[in-house]
């Protein structure tokens, strides 16, 4: 049980967090630092939306960075006509949220570098990128290869399987479900 301790630690750091980025960080300069945020995402987005590999990487991460940004004026929103407990009540499944456009959007960009650096590569190796049996030869004898290779391979994943959680999320906040801040302390009691 001592050993277990960290984990209590951990969950009320991450509530901290989550509190903070909705109560302090959001709302900073009119929400001017969140939509530079979600500009920057967008410059990345646009970089790499016309590269055939990437673009519907790029589609994904722009729909959930869309996604985030709703959700951030919706807290705003609420939070503007004195309903502040649905930012509370949601702080953490936002910050995950966050968190996951983030990840998306940084793994997109890494993609990117590193599509751009196979490129190179295959030019210079002769390598036909639709010829899959020239392409698993290059891989399994070109470490570099295989390595940007594993990088837009890691970030189709995280973007196909773990970002569309996202959506999930903001409809679960758009709910406007409280309960959590509505059930009676008497309730806790065994």
């Amino acid at each position: 049980m001592r050993d277990e301790k960290i984990a209590s630690i951990y969950e009320g750091t991450s509530g901290i967090q989550a509190l903070d980025l909705v109560g302090r960080e959001l709302p900073r300069k009119n929400g001017a630092s969140f939509m530079a945020l979600l500009g920057e995402m967008g410059k990345t987005v646009k970089r790499y939306k016309g590269v055939d590999d990437l673009a519907d990487l790029a589609d994904h991460v722009q729909d959930a960075a869309n996604t985030l940004g709703e959700m951030g004026l919706f807290f705003a929103q609420t939070a503007g006509e004195g309903n502040f407990l649905l930012p509370i009540s949601n702080a953490y499944p936002f910050l995950m949220m966050m968190g996951k456009v983030v990840a998306g959007w940084l793994l997109l960009w890494q993609a990117g570098v590193a599509n751009e650096k196979l490129d190179g590569l295959v030019k210079e190796k002769g390598v036909d990128r639709s010829d899959k049996s020239a392409w698993n030869k290059f891989v399994k004898e070109s470490k570099d290869g295989a390595f940007y290779a594993g990088k837009i391979f890691s970030a189709r994943y995280f973007i196909k399987n773990v970002l569309p959680e996202v959506e999930a999320a903001a409809k679960a906040m758009k709910s406007e479900d409280i309960s959590v801040m509505e059930i009676a302390e008497e309730s806790f009691a065994s």
